[in-house]
């Protein structure tokens, strides 16, 4: 819990002074939202998109955010000041609140909010050199008229088993399928494929977390010109790639070169994968000025 900070409702506190009620429906049901994103040189990066999907989560299960966006910004910053960083994780949740245990959501007072900011080490360089191995988990995707995987929440049971498979195989992450058997996502990870020198990633249809890095990813292809088709993607389909690779906020893009133990490919990161690689870094650099101006008015706004 070292070099950890947490903002519990505007107290900051280290990690192992973190507490939270447990009659809070976060804890008891998983009923929050939450978003995940780093600072790179001191700033949140691509902030106000995960912001904007913080609000679209609460909205989909009529949760209220218990505090405007701005003094949301003013509140990350307090907590990322005291941690004083270059590159830090910054987790943001907001639950729906304590109250009687039930299922029914008016039981609930205010919500609660709460900011998680700790050190974030380089990923080992041998991810993007060499590529990762996954698995298909036997784990099946939540269909989305059950649980939308478009609500970013705190019920996440689903991917926890599917990631406790690829553990026990001693593999990087799982790949899940859907309930028709096509392919959907990572458990914390958008997934694209090539074949042929053209682009594939599911659909939002197939059950999938509409990806913040996804988002830009498919209008980099489009500026580019590069051969893309956002279409269901079977298993088969998925075995048959030539290139994989994954995608989310912090990791950007991943190599994967094995798929249950068998080589993907060469068995190498291939060129389209470094190819969108090397665009999606291009992207983020061409982003940090602005975003750094815009951070730094949050920052003067905390001395005001």
């Amino acid at each position: 819990m070292s070099n950890i900070i947490v903002n519990i409702n505007g107290e900051c506190t280290d990690g192992a002074s973190a507490k939270i009620s447990v009659f809070d429906r976060g804890f008891l049901y998983g009923d929050s939202v939450y978003e995940v994103t780093q600072t790179i040189d001191q700033t949140p990066f691509l902030l106000e998109d995960h912001l904007v999907r913080l609000q679209n989560s609460a909205q989909k299960i009529g949760l209220t955010i218990p505090l405007s966006m701005i003094d949301l910004k003013k509140q990350m910053a307090r907590a990322l000041v005291k941690l004083n960083v270059k590159q830090a994780y910054i987790r943001v949740i907001i639950t729906r609140g304590e109250g009687e245990i039930g299922l029914d959501p008016a039981l609930a007072g205010t919500g609660n909010y709460v900011i998680i900011t700790k050190e974030l080490p380089d990923y080992p360089q041998t991810w993007y050199r060499e590529g990762v191995s996954v698995i298909v988990a036997n784990t099946l995707r939540n269909t989305k008229e059950s649980v939308d995987p478009n609500v970013k929440s705190g019920n996440y049971l689903n991917n926890v088993l599917a990631y406790a498979e690829a553990k026990k195989l001693g593999a990087f992450d799982a790949i899940m399928l859907n309930h028709q058997g096509f392919v959907t996502e990572c458990t914390t990870s958008n997934l694209w494929i090539v074949k042929d020198g053209v682009l594939f990633t599911p659909p939002l249809e197939s059950g999938l977390l509409e990806g913040i890095t996804r988002k830009h990813l498919l209008t980099l292809c489009q500026t580019h010109n590069l051969p893309l088709s956002v279409v269901p993607i079977s298993e088969d389909e998925l075995r048959a790639a030539d290139e994989i690779f994954l995608t989310s906020t912090t990791k950007r893009c991943v190599p994967i070169t094995k798929l249950d133990a068998a080589p993907i490919g060469s068995g190498k990161p291939g060129p389209v994968t470094l190819q969108i690689s090397k665009l999606y870094d291009d992207f983020v650099d061409s982003l940090f000025t602005r975003e750094r101006a815009e951070w730094a008015q949050v920052l003067k706004s905390l001395k005001t």
